[in-house]
């Protein structure tokens, strides 16, 4: 599968639709719109966030990382979807610059999204950067709460 730019916003709502999706194998697109009370658009951008973090398949089934999640780690979803995203080639190099140096990074990810991504127009690049960015900031916010 292509890994396409990330869509949705609210990580904790991609996990929500991770863990839904797990436990309603059968449910579809609009399943999850109507319980996440969003439209079929928005459980597109939350099901492919899914699918680019290898937790869906391209037909919404379960990969064998969501079950090994979901049979080995049931009590630590949130830190391997955490996993997951910063060892992500893309988002993984956001996340480090956000974790090891203490600046502005919207300019250093936004070209890491336009390498990786290239063809968009520069408001694309924007939404998606600043998606990347609240993902990594709220896993920071995650490690930080936990630490204390």
């Amino acid at each position: 599968m292509t890994k396409i730019l990330i869509q949705a916003n609210r990580l904790d709502v991609v996990i929500d639709v991770f863990m839904y999706k797990y436990h309603h194998p059968d449910a579809e697109k609009k399943d999850i719109a109507e319980y996440c009370g969003f439209t079929l658009r928005q459980a597109d951008y939350y099901t492919n966030a899914c699918k680019y973090l290898g937790f869906l398949n391209d037909d919404l089934t379960p990969t064998k990382l969501a079950d090994d999640i979901f049979q080995n780690h049931p009590a630590y979803i949130t830190e391997r979807v955490y996993e997951q995203i910063i060892t992500d080639e893309l988002i993984g190099k956001i996340y480090a610059r956000m974790a090891m140096i203490n600046e502005d990074v919207y300019e250093y990810a936004m070209s890491l999204v336009q390498k990786y991504h290239p063809g968009y127009s520069r408001a694309v690049y924007e939404r998606r950067t600043t998606n990347m960015i609240k993902w990594c900031t709220q896993i920071i916010n995650f490690q930080n709460k936990k630490q204390s």
